[in-house]
């Protein structure tokens, strides 16, 4: 089984893989470049309970000759031939039921998920947990299923446009991020985009708010996603706070604001112009409402 957690950059999905994490005792992996000199534990941002990773060391190694380099990019652009045993780790469940050999996709996996190579693991017993921010696939297999965290777009184009400036050293203007002059593009068009293919998917797509996420019982939150993958999930667990994550990484888990005075004074009022312009029809389908002045 495959489950995409899905999302615009920077509207809740790290929320939603630790749900995974804590109720489902399930690690998730990402499709995007990770940094791949740190252990495989701390790339996939799992709790201690998962032990002794075991998978191809170079495949997640920064240290290839020219020719390796080559021929990679080879494949990317050209043959496209993918051995996804090579991209499946192995590690055990350091709790009950301790489970030995469980399996995991490596991150970095974008170009290793083949329509053939998603159809094998689709079929597999094992529920693969699966980060993106790409739009989606032209068609889905049965036992593909998605998990879309939404945010309101004025908490989003703040956080993003601090993300590119820690994490990519690019101070840019927030009005470039409202108009979508960022990696992934506009907010709208890629909601647009996913809210068409949700239909298509109906019973085996599921939408969550961040601000939902935060507020209220994530019971009920793996109570959804449990009734649409048929996976069970252990609710007495305690997943990590806010606080508790911002302690841990206080660059990336910046803000859990909601909304408020703080956050649309971050904006001029030529700003909130333009975020009611480009995407107020959208937010008013996702039921965010547009700030008026």
């Amino acid at each position: 089984m495959l489950v995409y957690i899905s999302s615009y950059p920077r509207s809740g999905s790290s929320l939603v893989q630790q749900t995974i994490n804590t109720f489902f005792e399930k690690p998730w992996t990402s499709v995007h470049t990770t940094d791949r000199t740190r252990p495989l534990e701390k790339i996939a941002g799992c709790p201690d309970y998962f032990k002794n990773w075991r998978y191809d060391q170079s495949i997640l190694s920064q240290k290839k000759t020219i020719l390796q380099q080559g021929l990679e990019k080879l494949n990317h652009k050209i043959l496209k031939i993918y051995n996804l045993d090579q991209w499946i780790a192995l590690y055990d469940l350091n709790i009950p039921p301790y489970t030995q050999n469980c399996r995991y996709l490596l991150p970095g996996c974008f170009n290793v998920l083949t329509e053939k190579n998603r159809k094998i693991l689709a079929s597999e017993e094992t529920c693969f947990f699966v980060k993106t921010h790409y739009l989606p696939y032209r068609k889905y297999f049965d036992h593909e299923y998605v998990i879309q965290a939404i945010r309101n777009p004025y908490n989003v184009f703040i956080s993003y446009k601090e993300f590119i400036k820690k994490f990519h050293n690019q101070d840019i203007n927030l009005t470039e991020v409202i108009q979508g002059n960022v990696p992934f593009g506009s907010w709208s068009k890629w909601h647009e985009s996913w809210n068409h293919k949700s239909l298509e998917l109906d019973k085996k797509f599921l939408q969550i708010k961040f601000e939902d996420i935060l507020q209220s019982d994530r019971v009920n939150v793996c109570n959804q996603i449990s009734s649409m993958i048929s996976v069970p999930y252990k609710g007495n667990n305690n997943q990590p706070s806010w606080e508790d994550l911002q302690k841990v990484n206080p660059n990336y888990y910046r803000s859990g604001n909601i909304t408020g005075e703080e956050v649309y004074n971050s904006y001029t009022q030529e700003q909130v112009n333009l975020i009611e312009n480009l995407h107020g029809s959208v937010m008013k389908k996702l039921d965010y409402g547009v700030e008026k002045r």
